[in-house]
């Protein structure tokens, strides 16, 4: 049986970039219903449109906040992925903190305080 990842608690993952970029992410695994890493990983590798992949183990450490992908093609892969499951439009245009911009370009933001400031990281940002 595939075991299910849960958010990080504030303990595990304290506020900041990371939480935040993770926090983001998270919503969409929920919203697929938290399917199976290698349903992730497999819709990744289905697709011939994405430029990046991901393994089961990035996704996993992505969804704990161990680890944020210094790729952004990496970041974008799980976020199809996760849109395709969900049924979700990556391009749904959403206001977050007064901008407004598709969930993809927010992500994309999230990713980049996460790497530019990323206090609460448990692990090198850098690593894939």
């Amino acid at each position: 049986m595939a075991r299910v990842i849960r958010m990080p608690s504030n303990g595990e993952l304290p506020p900041g970039p990371v939480r935040d970029f993770v926090e983001f992410l998270f919503q969409f695994y929920r919203e697929a219903h938290r399917p199976p890493l290698r349903v992730i990983a497999r819709t990744i590798n289905q697709r011939d449109d994405l430029a990046g992949t991901a393994s089961t183990e990035t996704i996993r450490k992505m969804l704990r906040g161990t680890t944020i992908p210094a790729h952004w093609e990496t970041v974008e892969a799980v976020l199809i992925a996760l849109c395709e499951l969900a049924g979700v439009d990556p391009q749904y245009h959403a206001t977050i903190h007064g901008r407004e911009a598709t969930w993809r370009r927010h992500l994309e933001d999230f990713w980049h305080s996460a790497l530019d400031e990323p206090e609460g990281r448990h692990e090198d940002p850098w690593a894939t």
